[in-house]
């Protein structure tokens, strides 16, 4: 503003505007979008008691394969349980393929005992509940669920890529045996 000059009103509009989008982006982007400067949206929102703090998700890069919402990508481009899901899948079929080759008693005994040692992964995460909360506090909290769901993920798979492997090897071992 120049020297002298008046400043514009808030309108009723801008008002509401200012409180729907205030703490869901940073504070020149919402000056951007009112079309005011960044001093006159932060002591507008001072006023009217609205927070202009903004999260920064980490969870922000989308993995192509998956599109969820992850903290990091790989050097193949996908996230890490993307890249476990491969790795279970070629760890499945490699032990198709060692099933074939073993003799049909020990091919009975593991396929009676597949389904009996099972064991029950971790609990999922919990989403959060977000209603009550300030824009800040429910991104923040989304974007903290998120990498928790990622972690849950990356265990369970791990689990599980392991379990399949030591099940390939005592195949296999079974396969030299005969």
């Amino acid at each position: 503003m120049r020297r002298g000059e008046r400043c514009r009103p808030w309108t009723a509009s801008e008002e509401r505007r200012l409180a729907e989008i205030a703490g869901t982006m940073p504070r020149r982007e919402v000056a951007r979008a009112l079309r005011r400067s960044n001093e006159a949206v932060r002591q507008k929102a001072s006023r009217m008691g609205v927070s202009l703090r903004h999260w920064e998700p980490r969870c922000s890069e989308t993995c192509p394969a998956c599109g969820m919402a992850r903290t990091e990508l790989r050097a193949s481009g996908t996230c890490r349980p993307c890249e476990l899901r491969a790795l279970v899948a070629r760890a499945e079929s490699e032990t198709a393929e060692a099933m074939e080759r073993l003799g049909p008693a020990d091919r009975a005994v593991y396929a009676s005992t597949e389904t009996r040692l099972q064991s029950a992964p971790d609990p999922r995460p919990a989403p959060p509940r977000t209603e009550g909360m300030t824009p800040y506090r429910a991104a923040r909290a989304r974007d903290a669920y998120r990498e928790a769901l990622e972690r849950w993920e990356v265990r369970t798979l791990t689990r599980l890529l392991k379990a399949r492997r030591r099940r390939l090897e005592r195949m296999i071992k079974k396969i030299s045996n005969q």
